[in-house]
């Protein structure tokens, strides 16, 4: 790698990172802030639903937008546009009370500007760092995020517990601002060049789905990855519910249990960052069976089959390291796949679309798995979700579109 490149390199993660601290923080303390202040889990439930439904409606529109502008203009804007909203919503809220009407306004600027914002940076890295880097830089953005969840609730609490709540936003929109200064110093293009769209905007996004929908390849993945999403947000909920309700574990255990999925996706995007790991037939399936077997395994403990006593703990905390690491696995190889067969000129609508199919199943799972919660156990949902993914793992094995992807 050259001097030119890793610069590049460093100066897209210090970036992110900058941003992310910030965001995280602020996400950590208004959540506090709302379930103490309300004691309603209704009120934090909207909270959660204002940062995600940006994502599913707005991810192919911010393809589209990506793919007609320039992504270094993108990128350094929707950071610095982030970073002014935070620092007004705190010169409005200095007269008055926090309110929960200003928390979601504030979270809803947050995530509207943070689907073009991720979608730009994406659809970027090929022309931020060589084929050869693309791995590495997927892979060390994903243990930077790790890094971050690890330690954020834990300097969370102790900056909470210092300063005036309100203060927080003046530290996200700071480090949105930080974060714009030093991406105006990464060089967009130095793996490729500028495409300028000149045709209509309804038209570029309806070249773009035609685009999409002939990649064979890209769809089958995108629909697969609709279903794996699907199962996969439902045993976000019951993991949870089972730790809290059937075991009654403590904060603290549950903070541990927690605490070990971020110690293994960082030391698996490492890994893959070092071996520069290529997505195939083989791993996709290889990683179903996994998630398969690792449902089942959440499962038992709560069948009555058998205790496990004071090793319970231990035996969830290990499957949410090897959990965090098969994620991981498939997770940075498949985004590098992406970002290499979809040309330039289309890859931020593909991202957009892809987004939009992995984020738009997720409260339909949520809805019905809260639901179900109620009526049946929670291993039911878990066994079939683990019958579902290796099923998934069976047909991914006989696809054809996905045998074509080299090993």
């Amino acid at each position: 790698m050259t001097n030119r490149e890793m610069r590049n390199l460093w100066l897209t993660l210090l970036g992110k990172g900058v941003s992310q601290m910030g965001s995280k923080l602020f996400g950590f303390a208004m959540s506090f802030y709302i379930l103490k202040t309300t004691g309603s889990a209704q009120s934090f439930a909207i909270s959660l639903l204002i940062t995600t439904l940006p994502g599913v409606f707005l991810s192919p529109l911010a393809g589209g937008l990506t793919d007609r502008i320039d992504k270094k203009l993108a990128v350094v804007g929707a950071d610095l546009l982030s970073g002014l909203s935070m620092i007004a919503i705190f010169f409005v809220i200095q007269s008055e009370s926090l309110t929960l009407t200003m928390i979601y306004l504030a979270e809803f600027i947050l995530a509207v500007l943070f689907v073009f914002l991720n979608n730009a940076f994406s659809a970027s890295y090929p022309n931020i760092v060589s084929k050869e880097n693309l791995t590495k830089i997927n892979a060390y953005s994903q243990g930077l995020d790790s890094v971050l969840s690890i330690f954020i609730p834990l300097l969370g609490g102790i900056v909470y517990g210092l300063i005036d709540v309100k203060l927080f936003f003046v530290i996200n929109g700071i480090s949105f601002i930080l974060s714009a200064v030093s991406e105006m110093f990464i060089d967009f293009h130095m793996f490729g060049r500028r495409v300028v769209m000149k045709v209509p905007f309804v038209q570029n996004l309806k070249e773009g789905f035609n685009y999409i929908s002939k990649q064979k390849l890209f769809m089958t993945i995108a629909i697969y990855a609709l279903f794996i999403n699907f199962f996969m947000s439902a045993f976000s909920i019951i993991l949870p519910y089972n730790l809290i309700t059937l075991h009654e574990v403590t904060p603290e255990t549950n903070g541990m249990i927690q605490s070990v999925f971020p110690i293994g996706a960082i030391v698996m995007s490492v890994y893959i960052g070092k071996k520069n790991t290529k997505f195939s037939n083989q791993l996709l399936r290889n990683t179903m069976m996994m998630f398969g077997l690792l449902m089942f395994c959440f499962a038992l403990p709560t069948m009555g089959i058998f205790e496990l006593g004071w090793l319970m703990p231990f035996y969830y905390a290990l499957l949410m390291g090897v959990m965090a690491m098969v994620s991981i696995l498939v997770n940075v190889p498949l985004q590098v796949l992406f970002q290499t067969i979809i040309e330039d000129a289309y890859r931020g609508r593909a991202m957009g679309v892809l987004s939009a199919f992995a984020q738009g199943i997720m409260p339909i799972s949520y809805l019905l798995t809260g639901i179900l919660i109620d009526y049946i156990p929670s291993y039911s949902i878990l066994l079939f979700s683990a019958l579902a993914m290796m099923t998934i793992a069976i047909s991914v094995h006989k696809n054809v579109h996905l045998k074509e992807v080299a090993a």
